[in-house]
């Protein structure tokens, strides 16, 4: 499915200026949880912690097509003890929606997550009012494990959210 012009790679600090972009945008902002954009300088002070290899419990990539950065897909929380981790992704280039490079990107990234680093599970929270993400979780064959009742409070309201998971041996790339 992965096409030679698109791929995912490990983030550079070139790659930062245009994702705070994308936080500021109030579309891609709603569907990502992010209830106030961060200043340019806190954005980029994140990041730099991760360069600096503060924590080894995350991985962040950068989601490429013809040479130029629509995306970001991570994987966080990383348990090696239980061989499990979230991941994350977003689409930041509008015109990129709809084209399945998200669906490529999470596939590139259970690739990494099952084989590279050996995990057992992967699993991810998805809000309700998320459909896009929802029926793409559920096009990937992930498992919906439950609903987590007014799990999260964001822009004022409490949100359920939908916990998905992929086992290893559910995975098939």
């Amino acid at each position: 499915m992965t096409r030679e012009w698109y791929r995912i790679r490990p983030i550079k600090r070139e790659d930062v200026l245009g994702m705070h972009e994308w936080e500021l945008n109030e579309e891609i902002a709603m569907a990502s949880g992010v209830t106030k954009p961060r200043s340019l300088e806190v954005f980029q002070t994140m990041y730099e912690k991760y360069f600096l290899k503060v924590t080894h419990a995350l991985k962040l990539y950068s989601i490429v097509l013809d040479e130029r950065v629509i995306g970001r897909a991570e994987l966080g929380l990383i348990d090696r003890e239980n061989g499990n981790a979230a991941f994350g992704i977003v689409i930041g280039e509008q015109s990129s929606w709809g084209n399945g490079y998200g669906k490529e990107a999470i596939l590139e990234l259970l690739d990494v997550a099952f084989h590279e680093l050996h995990l057992h599970k992967v699993y991810c929270e998805v809000y309700t009012f998320n459909q896009r993400s929802l029926n793409m979780m559920d096009s990937l064959g992930f498992h919906r494990d439950g609903i987590l009742r007014e799990h999260e409070f964001f822009r004022g309201v409490y949100h359920d959210l939908v916990l998905f998971s992929m086992m290893r041996t559910e995975f098939n790339k």
